[in-house]
């Protein structure tokens, strides 16, 4: 009996060296899993980044265009003028960029119109954004 103790034979021959396939395969799996939470979360920040960045690019038409009619006198300005400005805002906000300008005595109401992809929606579809600004002149 006292051999098969020095040798390490009896019954503390079985320990365990190191993981079991099982153990393994769970592990690769929560961290697969992890992976591809973290892929979606990157994801959804980049579409989130690109419709940050026309809501900016929408309200810094807007303001120009305040700027041009104070610089035109509070007058409305020109058809050409509108529809140059119109084909740049289509080449940045896309073919579904709209503008439009009201006057009402000392006042400029601007609303620029766009649409952007919505990554909650179910579909993953476009929803319709607007920005207005209403300028004293």
């Amino acid at each position: 009996m006292k051999e098969n103790l020095i040798s390490g034979k009896g019954s503390h021959s079985r320990r365990q060296r190191g993981f079991t396939m099982i153990e393994v395969l769970v592990a690769v799996l929560i961290l697969a899993i992890g992976l591809l939470g973290v892929a979606g979360v990157q994801l959804l920040s980049m579409q989130q980044t690109s419709n940050a960045n026309m809501r900016s690019v929408a309200t810094m038409y807007a303001q120009d265009v305040a700027e041009r009619v104070r610089a035109n006198g509070g007058a409305n300005l020109g058809s050409d003028d509108i529809t140059a400005i119109e084909k740049n805002m289509q080449a940045t906000l896309g073919p579904d960029g709209d503008l439009s300008i009201n006057m009402n005595g000392d006042f400029a109401v601007i609303q620029v119109q766009w649409k952007e992809r919505d990554p909650l929606s179910g579909s993953g579809g476009e929803s319709s954004q607007s920005f207005t600004l209403r300028a004293r002149l």
